[in-house]
């Protein structure tokens, strides 16, 4: 694992109670309305989003028990008319069942080559919780508050998984696109190619940059249109680009494709 992505991780203990955060703030904003439209999934209401998260919880419990990816008949789905909330209770306390007592370093199957700690898991629910913790909280007309130092860690998390063997293709693109993100304080570079992702060459000159606080630049990079949905309404201000904006358009291009 490339020491530019895995030198800035939590501890598992402080995954797991941000996660545990996260869980409640979502589940009371989504028991406010359960029929408000999602707009940053659109075509998802709260309850959609419900049974999406809790579909997450149920695989990843899978994966963490099993040392294996569940098939698709290895699913539950939640019965017509049961509550969706309680569904998601039933699969995050399940993933708190699997994970308790898992030191850090127990192995585990991902999707990331290297990776094969549980720590890796930890990880991925805590800010796949905090996202989706935004998009419940925004859909019912709450402004969202996100942790700084988590919202790093999703926005280092991102760019590593662009570094995955298989998202490397032709983009049509054939020149090197190089993109520099910094909150102020801290700055990730990647370089993008039509076969690869990775870190650009020392000295390399960012064709794009892009500056916002850590919080802003993990929803956009995890797909939220601040521009179009109202960047005041996540309640940070929308990352201001700096250069080519094709550069960074690519960027998130490649991460609307994982």
């Amino acid at each position: 694992m490339q020491e530019w992505i895995s030198s800035g991780w939590l501890s598992g203990d402080s995954y797991d109670a941000h996660r545990a955060e996260d869980v409640a703030r979502f589940l009371d904003a989504a028991a406010t309305d359960l029929a408000a439209h999602v707009p940053t999934c659109p075509d998802w209401d709260v309850a959609a989003l419900c049974d999406h998260l809790a579909r997450v919880y149920q695989g990843r419990g899978f994966v963490i028990a099993n040392r294996a990816f569940a098939a698709p008949g290895d699913f539950v789905t939640r019965e017509e008319g049961a509550d969706p909330l309680a569904w998601v209770r039933r699969w995050s306390d399940r993933l708190d069942e699997v994970l308790a007592g898992l030191p850090d370093d127990a192995p585990t199957v991902t999707f990331m080559p290297g990776a094969d700690e549980v720590l890796f898991w930890r990880r991925r629910m805590a800010l796949e919780t905090l996202v989706h913790r935004t998009d419940a909280e925004l859909a019912v007309g709450r402004i969202p508050e996100m942790d700084d130092e988590l919202s790093a860690d999703g926005v280092e998390e991102l760019l590593w998984f662009l570094t995955h063997p298989e998202m490397d293709h032709d983009d049509g693109m054939e020149a090197t696109s190089v993109v520099e993100l910094t909150d102020g304080s801290r700055v990730w570079s990647i370089a993008l190619s039509d076969a690869a992702a990775g870190l650009p060459d020392a000295g390399e000159a960012p064709q794009a940059t892009v500056r916002g606080s850590a919080p802003a630049l993990l929803l956009a990079l995890s797909g939220r249109d601040l521009d179009r949905l109202g960047a005041a309404r996540f309640g940070v201000e929308a990352p201001h680009l700096e250069g080519d904006e094709t550069a960074y358009r690519r960027l998130l291009t490649r991460l609307g494709e994982f």
